[in-house]
């Protein structure tokens, strides 16, 4: 596509500046685009399209928008082109450095957040405060079967010892039979 030397200038310019290039699908030449004054949206994507082909940049495409991004031998080529010195670089590889403020202020957060005291003690799993006698420790342990919260042994004992009339067990009730435990209670 033919286009002037002076949108072509400043389509590379603004390239080399920031070292990446953003561009709307679409194609109408009356719309232009957003960063470049009177440039066409049509234009910066031709223009991108043949430095995609030499190689150049590297072409993205998502969202009904074109991304290109700078490679190392397309800045090379816009810095013969533009005719800038070996110093300058795209935006995309300057490194920014935080100012020092920022980072005294980082080190400070940390030692205030590693301060051990009572709201940061989380004790482990498996290790209780407070001392369990083994009876306690081996009840707490027993199985939880289709009983509820007492084991089998448990049930079938507060039957007998409490004089209570025996109730059905959860395995009667969905009809599974429990011999060993139910064989002594009547029903």
């Amino acid at each position: 596509m033919l286009m002037p030397l002076r949108d072509l200038r400043a389509i590379y310019e603004i390239l080399f500046r920031d070292g990446v290039m953003v561009a709307k699908k679409d194609k109408r030449p009356q719309v232009k685009h957003p960063e470049i004054q009177d440039v066409s949206n049509l234009q910066v994507i031709r223009a991108m399209g043949s430095l995609k082909s030499r190689g150049f940049v590297k072409e993205t495409f998502a969202w009904r928008h074109f991304y290109w991004y700078l490679t190392n031998e397309g800045i090379v080529y816009l810095r013969d082109f533009l005719k800038l010195p070996s110093e300058i670089v795209p935006a995309s590889l300057q490194r920014v450095r935080k100012p020092t403020s920022t980072f005294a202020f980082a080190q400070r957060a940390a030692r205030v957040q590693t301060v051990e005291g009572p709201t940061s003690y989380v004790p482990k799993p498996g290790r209780r405060v407070d001392a369990e006698s083994k009876d306690a420790l081996a009840e707490r342990q027993r199985g939880r079967g289709a009983f509820g919260s007492l084991s089998p042994p448990l049930l079938y004992q507060n039957v007998l010892n409490t004089g209570a009339s025996p109730l059905i067990c959860r395995a009667h009730e969905i009809g599974i039979d429990c011999i060993p435990l139910c064989s002594g209670m009547s029903f």
